[in-house]
Order: C-alpha cells, then structure tokens, then sequence
C-alpha cells in the first residue's frame, strides 16, 4: 500500500517536470531571438538611466558594460538614489573619465513613490532623446546589444522592447532557488501571446527596458506606477492596454542578469513580488506551494529510495524512481539549453525555499506587511498618494 502511494507520488511529479521540459522548449521556440541587424543612419537617440541604491559592488561592471556599447548616439545617466555606500564615488570615477557619463542625485522620496520608479522618472526629466533604456545595475551587455534592440524596435514599431536575459546564479542559494523560479515562469509564460498586440497578456524584465520616448510619454512613464512593487509588469500592462506595441525578446546572449547573490537577498526579493503572480487568487498559495514543494523535492527523495531498495535487495518500482530523477535532469537540462541556465544545483532545496517564499509573499500582502529592501520597507500592495511631481524640476534630480 505505502509503495503504491509512493509510485503514484512519484509518477505524478515525473510527468510534471516532462511536462515543464517540453514547455520550455516549446516557448524557446515561440520566443523571437533579438535579431542582428543594422542600426539606421543616423542612429536614434538613447538616453540610458540606471537606478542605484548601495550598488557599489554592481554599478561600475553595468556602467562600463554600457559605455562599452558600440552605439554612436548613447548617453548614461545614473540616479543615485540616497546609497549610504561608495556607489556615488564609483560612478564619479567613471564620469571623469567619459562625458557621455552623468551622475544624479535623487531628492527626497515623495509620498505615494517607491524608490526604483521614483529614480528612473528622475532620469527621464528634461531628456528628449528618441528611446529610454532602463537598465538595472545587476545587467551586463554586449557591446552590440543596444544596437540591435534599438533596431529591433524600430523594425517591429514597439513602444517598448523587453529581452529574455541569461540568468546568472553562481553561489549555492542562487543554484538551489534561481532555476526554481525561472523554470516555473518560462515553462508557464506563453510569449506568443505577450508579442501579440491582440492579447491582454503581457510580460516585461524589469532590468532592461527599452521604451520610445512617444510609447513613455503616453502611458504616464513612471508616474503611472509610482507606487509599483512590480512595476515592470505595470508598465507593460500599460503598453498593451493603450494599443500600443510590446515586444518581447529571448537575448541570452546578448545581456546577463545575477538578480540575488544572497539567500537573505533573494527571499527578500522574490517575497515582494511573487504574490501579484496570483492576482486575487491569493487564497490558492498554501495548495501551490504544496505543490512546487512536492514536484522539485520528489526526485530526490526518488532517488534516495530508488538506492535504499537497491542496497537491501528488497522489492520496490526502482526503474520508476529512477526515471522520475531522469526526469528532473531532463527539466534541468531543457533550460540550461534554451535559457542558459545552469543545471546544478539541490533543486529540492530549492523548491522548499520557493514554497515558502510564495506563503511569505502571500501572507505579507494580505496583511500589509512589508519587506526590508535595500534599507528601505517595501509595502506589500501599492500605496496611495500623490502620483504626481515625484522629481520636481529637472534641476531638482
């Protein structure tokens, strides 16, 4: 009885990772690649803003990934948003060193603004240039990667352009969680329907951005999600419901994202954001974290009594437990192929981790708790307030 319930569980948890295996490689094949094309003559003009708060470790390798970019009309400017480390410093020196470089400083936070909107609109004041590119201080691109992203919008006509970056988790905690949560949304995000002007559905990676200053200007820019945990998706949300194009890109090799080099780090900042996942369907975290929690932690446990049984010679579906753990490494293999994404990593640890991390973000949501970021408390639903004349003049920023 004990082990037909242990099949079960375990078949049930193999056909779902066969399942997410086909699924990523079927939205890999759905996704459009950023193409290599040429950028028109003259070339369009590109003011990069890059949000910072205690970025020292990450803004000079993204500020210099950025001056590095062959593109003729490129112009970065950096909010430093109050860091209390050497984050201004670092981009002073760099400034020094190239004019295309200019550091701001981020006046005090208004009512109803979060941080990161509130810098990145900061940026934008008195610029004119014909396309923003919002760039967190985590991305690293190639040095044609603006190139051809400014010229894949042109082409598609987009309001905004978003890409697909290679996901980079390099310490124990990013290997255990990161490929958790980036097989989950790439198994289930149908970029068909993000691309199509058609569908309400819509998508965007928050640490690039590339917006037409007329697609910007007519959604509200940052204004309009002022008080936006997410405001990526808002943003995006915004493009599709004022008609406009949205263009979304799979560029792992043209940009590089570590989100988290910390497990304090990445708890904290997935809690604020996984709850909007489920929209009003908050109340079905405790049956889906259950659930993430049983489908990355069965192989392993598979595994463990597939060599039990095979040590004590006793009865037992080896051969199932044994391809249930084949059919992780399938999922993992799948996207490390079509995501770049290493396929190390204690995957049930992981799912453990995302699990409570689901509940937590929940929990905190529905009782306007809110999460420690950056030295700052992120509220766990948008606040209310004022939306407007967040950055004052353009002096002022």
């Amino acid at each position: 009885m004990i082990l037909s319930i242990l099949s079960i569980l375990a078949l049930g948890a193999g056909i779902c990772h066969l399942l997410m295996a086909l699924l990523l490689v079927w939205n890999r094949w759905r996704t459009p690649t950023l193409p290599v094309l040429a950028v028109r003559a003259p070339a369009p003009r590109v003011v990069a803003v890059v949000p910072a708060r205690n970025e020292e470790a990450n803004i000079g390798p993204c500020v210099r990934s950025l001056l590095a970019q062959d593109y003729p009309a490129l112009r970065v400017r950096v909010v430093d948003d109050h860091s209390t480390d050497r984050t201004a410093e670092r981009v002073r020196d760099l400034a020094a060193a190239d004019a295309r470089l200019e550091l701001l400083q981020a006046p005090a936070l208004p009512p109803g603004w979060l941080g990161k909107p509130h810098a990145l609109w900061c940026g934008t004041r008195g610029q004119d240039p014909d396309y923003f590119l919002f760039v967190d201080a985590d991305m690293r691109l190639a040095p044609d990667a603006l190139g051809r992203a400014v010229a894949a919008a042109e082409q598609n006509g987009a309001a905004l352009l978003t890409v697909v970056p290679r996901l980079l988790a390099e310490s124990f905690w990013e290997r255990a969680i990161q490929p958790v949560v980036a097989s989950l949304l790439f198994s289930l995000l149908d970029p068909v329907k993000v691309n199509d002007p058609g569908s309400r559905v819509a998508s965007a990676n928050g640490p690039l951005l590339l917006f037409s200053r007329e697609g910007y200007q007519r959604i509200g820019g940052h204004a309009a999600v002022a008080g936006e945990v997410v405001e990526d998706l808002r943003l995006a949300q915004a493009v599709k419901a004022a008609g406009l194009r949205l263009c979304y890109l799979h560029a792992i090799g043209a940009a590089r994202l570590r989100m988290y080099d910390s497990l304090g780090g990445i708890v904290a900042g997935w809690s604020k954001n996984f709850h909007v996942a489920l929209g009003r369907a908050r109340w079905l975290a405790p049956l889906l974290s259950v659930l993430i929690a049983w489908v990355y932690a069965w192989p392993t446990v598979c595994l463990g009594l597939a060599l039990h049984l095979l040590a004590t010679g006793a009865q037992g579906p080896v051969a199932l437990l044994l391809a249930v753990y084949g059919a992780d490494w399938l999922g993992r293999l799948s996207l490390s192929w079509n995501y770049g994404i290493t396929p190390r990593g204690v995957r049930a640890l992981g799912g453990l981790v995302v699990a409570g991390i689901l509940c937590n973000s929940v929990y905190r949501a529905a009782f306007g708790r809110p999460v420690r970021w950056r030295g700052r408390d992120c509220p766990a639903v948008p606040p209310t307030g004022p939306r407007q004349g967040g950055c004052g003049s353009a002096g002022a920023c």
